[in-house]
């Protein structure tokens, strides 16, 4: 049986998240107190057990006529012993008619290993997104950094949406999130370590969130106005040391560091609901997921 989750289910769903993930509880504990929803949620029950789910995060995407109602797939989950079964298929279809059914036009997802990219294809959806990545030395960063002011600046998530919805403003296809997405997406990150540093001011204020593990730094989102890019390195300098730095980047954004190699990469996919038409991917500009809770 398949349909949304109810109330009370969340003990079932932290249990199953916690088999095919291996988290440990504070991450998922944090998701179901911030950004889960039963009816955001839907669950393949057999033989009256929950043996699979799927959650359907709300993000727009933006289109010509303007941002276009979406859901992102997170957490998409079948307990080992069940796989192979088709349960998974099940729920992806059904949450294609789901979302078109509350209005929503496209279904978004990043698999969460290359391997899955074909399970995706079979269920309709197709590589859509890119990014490109740029690994660089620190040392070659603090010659473009500026020294950080002391403490770290405060932003409110609404304001940092602003931020990322005017640098994405160019690429139709784009994922634009809301400020409950974007603070769940700074918590989580948080538990693992991770940091969310901003810089600038008005319309040039700017973030990073990164995280530092074994010497390097992965830039996860980088949304830097030219004004404050100097200021942002170096609170990423300070905050988070390392000896290298990742930065994923919108493909075709200009580099953190310009004339040092980058290479671009498919990262996500996308499925038109109810008949929608996918946005024309600009090939200077292609769509851009991030903010990806991967």
């Amino acid at each position: 049986m398949m349909g949304p989750a109810r109330p009370g289910m969340e003990r079932g769903l932290k249990r199953l998240w916690q088999a095919c993930f291996h988290e440990p509880d504070r991450p998922v504990d944090f998701y179901l107190r911030n950004a889960y929803r039963p009816e955001n949620c839907l669950v393949y029950l057999h033989g009256g057990k929950l043996v699979s789910a799927v959650h359907l995060l709300p993000c727009r995407i933006l289109t010509e006529e303007g941002p276009a109602p979406a859901h992102y797939i997170y957490a998409a989950a079948t307990l080992p012993e069940y796989r192979g079964h088709g349960f998974m298929a099940s729920l992806l279809a059904y949450a294609a008619l789901y979302g078109a059914g509350r209005g929503q036009r496209y279904s978004a997802v990043l698999p969460a290993e290359p391997g899955l990219y074909s399970l995706y294809e079979k269920a309709g959806y197709q590589p859509y997104f890119r990014l490109s990545v740029q690994e660089i030395p620190a040392d070659l960063l603090r010659g473009e950094a500026a020294p950080a002011a002391r403490g770290r600046r405060l932003a409110g998530f609404p304001a940092l949406c602003l931020a990322r919805d005017r640098s994405l403003a160019g690429r139709p296809g784009s994922v634009l999130w809301d400020a409950a997405a974007f603070f769940y997406a700074a918590g989580s990150s948080r538990l693992y370590g991770g940091k969310l540093l901003a810089a600038g001011w008005g319309r040039d204020l700017s973030y990073a969130m990164a995280s530092a593990e074994g010497g390097a730094c992965t830039v996860t989102e980088w949304t830097a106005a030219p004004a404050a890019r100097r200021e942002l390195l170096g609170l990423l300098l300070r905050e988070l040391p390392a000896k290298t730095y990742r930065f994923r980047l919108p493909e075709g954004s200009p580099l953190v560091l310009p004339g040092h190699p980058a290479e671009g990469a498919v990262f996500g996919m996308i499925k038109p609901l109810g008949g929608a038409v996918l946005p024309e991917a600009s090939p200077a500009a292609p769509p851009y997921l991030g903010l990806s809770l991967d």
